[in-house]
């Protein structure tokens, strides 16, 4: 008998327990992607700088289509302490369209970049606000996800396109 007194505030307990760390995790914890405008963001990136011995002759590209060419380096380092991504990205001349950037990690959103116009790079990307606490120092595996925006209307292409990168982070 006295065992059953105590077993059922024992679940009620476990019960309100489960309860509110139900309401947390759903109301509570920020965990929401950064998503891709649908049209390109005024802001130019900041720390694009012009491509050196670019071409201006543009790729062919059917009505109403485009076309891109990319330039990157499948390795990404981020250092914490300056909350800053070292990459080598590039938007060459000869591409149609604009772009826009994210370093993506297990589906987190770390790093967005500005608008990268054709012929133009990037070699450093800051990172999202709070990016730095979800890292830890070591190995990850991520992707960069490229996003293309007509340059004339801004408005996103139907494509887009997803590269494995290699992201090592340090302190």
């Amino acid at each position: 008998m006295k065992g059953k007194k105590i077993l059922i505030p024992v679940l009620l307990l476990i019960t309100l327990i489960a309860i509110g760390v139900t309401i947390w995790a759903l109301c509570f914890r920020d965990t929401a992607p950064v998503l891709a405008p649908d049209y390109a963001p005024v802001e130019q990136e900041s720390n694009a700088q012009a491509l050196e011995d670019d071409s201006d002759e543009k790729l062919e590209a059917e009505e109403g289509g485009g076309a891109v060419s990319l330039t990157y380096s499948n390795e990404v380092t981020i250092d914490l302490s300056d909350k800053a991504a070292s990459l080598v990205f590039a938007n060459p001349g000869k591409s149609l369209q604009d772009m826009v950037v994210q370093i993506v990690i297990d589906e987190t959103v770390i790093v967005q970049s500005g608008t990268l116009k054709p012929g133009n790079q990037v070699t450093t990307l800051n990172l999202l606000d709070g990016a730095e606490k979800q890292l830890q120092p070591g190995g990850y595996d991520g992707k960069f996800v490229v996003f293309y925006y007509d340059p004339d209307s801004g408005e996103k292409a139907v494509v887009n396109t997803e590269i494995p990168i290699t992201i090592t982070v340090q302190e």
